[in-house]
């Protein structure tokens, strides 16, 4: 696949709440007909559109937090505040991919309110303890994809909004551009940081930040160094 397809700007809102028994993340599933993603498990989110650029006067970290906020709305029904966004990551689709998006993730916290999808482009949604919901991807019954589980594995550490937030703002925010290559058979994506990404080879030795595909679901690999 030609590396001139367009990367469009897009934003995502991680909506977590501390529930009775700890973190809660929210997730949405999209429908199955839907070209990109269709039956997986998301967080709310979607392309930045023309009026979020004109309501921020054309700043891009403006529109695509305005993004991101009005997507949610749209999807599930819940109304965020843009000043509440913590901006915690930033996905690059890969080159070999037919669409393309460069895409901020963006942690909120979530009340009680109810949650309507909007039956169209969402046709289910749950809330759930991160490490369950990573759970249910390995035994197949959540179809999900890479930055999901990704975000998920991270958030799995937190046991309040409140140690999300922090494990944030500890950190720099990552751009992450996967390089999408094959490790003993099975597909493997490597992301910075992971000893292999420079080279694009997954068996060097090393600290490890990288996602397989296993029997059709994918499983987060991290070792720091």
């Amino acid at each position: 696949m030609s590396q001139d397809v367009e990367i469009r700007p897009s934003a995502t809102a991680v909506v977590v709440r501390d529930g009775d028994a700890g973190l809660e993340v929210l997730l949405l599933r999209r429908h199955e007909q839907l070209k990109v993603g269709g039956g997986h498990w998301v967080f709310p989110g979607g392309t930045v559109d023309p009026e979020d650029w004109h309501d921020a006067d054309n700043n891009e970290a403006e529109a695509l937090r305005l993004a991101a906020v009005r997507e949610t709305k749209e999807e599930c029904g819940l109304h965020l505040s843009v000043g509440e966004l913590q901006f915690i990551s930033h996905w690059t689709t890969p080159g070999n991919f037919g669409r393309r998006y460069a895409t901020a993730f963006y942690l909120c916290k979530g009340g009680w309110e109810p949650v309507q999808v909007d039956g169209e482009e969402m046709d289910a949604y749950r809330w759930g303890a991160p490490a369950d919901l990573i759970v249910e991807h390995r035994t197949g019954q959540l179809k999900m994809m890479p930055p999901t589980v990704v975000t998920l594995s991270e958030l799995a550490r937190c046991t309040t909004v409140d140690e999300a937030r922090h494990l944030y703002a500890s950190r720099d925010v990552p751009f992450i551009k996967p390089l999408v290559t094959e490790y003993l058979g099975t597909l493997c994506m490597l992301y910075g940081g992971d000893a292999g990404y420079e080279e694009s080879n997954p068996a060097l030795p090393g600290p490890r930040n990288r996602c397989f595909l296993e029997e059709g679901v994918w499983r987060y690999e991290f070792l720091a160094p």
